[in-house]
């Protein structure tokens, strides 16, 4: 929520100096996390990278006409969004039904870097953990929203995500896993 305030007094502020240090610092925060989400989608890594940029890009157009409450949900919808919009252009395997393309994440994803990051999180998690690492740095789901899904507390699925990443990072230590 931090990062939502300093963007608001930037724009309000009408700085252009400001407006470019909370972009730069909202690309640091997400850059990766919208690469990793992109992936998900498409396997040709300069594919990932220009589709990377271009919704950074677009975030930066739209910031001064449209409020955003979330940037991180805003970042990764718009990166879902722009995987499938590149898929049907190139078009690729697109599943339709009468009135509805379904969620790409129903679909098992054919990208071999994201296959084998999901596969390490497999040697030391369990399918729960790995669940909640997913919807919340993924698909941007709230921990309150997670702990609704799973009907537990919310302080339950915090605990839960905190020691599955602990968990992970030292098991590739340990093992020595890049």
């Amino acid at each position: 929520m931090q990062l939502e305030r300093k963007l608001k007094y930037a724009i309000m502020s009408n700085d252009i100096d400001k407006i470019h240090s909370v972009f730069d610092d909202i690309y640091i925060t997400y850059g990766r996390l919208v690469y990793f989400k992109i992936m998900q989608y498409i396997e040709n890594k300069s594919d990932v990278e220009e589709l990377t940029q271009e919704v950074f890009i677009s975030f930066y157009n739209n910031i001064l006409y449209v409020e955003v409450k979330n940037i991180k949900y805003y970042l990764l919808t718009s990166a879902k969004n722009k995987s499938i919009d590149y898929l049907r252009k190139k078009r690729e395997k697109i599943v339709f039904d009468e009135n509805m393309v379904y969620e790409y994440e129903d679909i098992k994803s054919t990208n071999i870097e994201y296959e084998s990051i999901i596969e390490k999180m497999k040697m030391f998690l369990s399918e729960l953990e790995i669940e909640i690492i997913l919807k919340h740095n993924i698909d941007g789901y709230s921990f309150k929203e997670i702990a609704n899904e799973y009907n537990r507390p919310v302080n339950t699925i915090l605990s839960i995500y905190n020691r599955s990443l602990k968990k992970f990072k030292k098991g590739c230590e340990k093992n020595e896993i890049k």
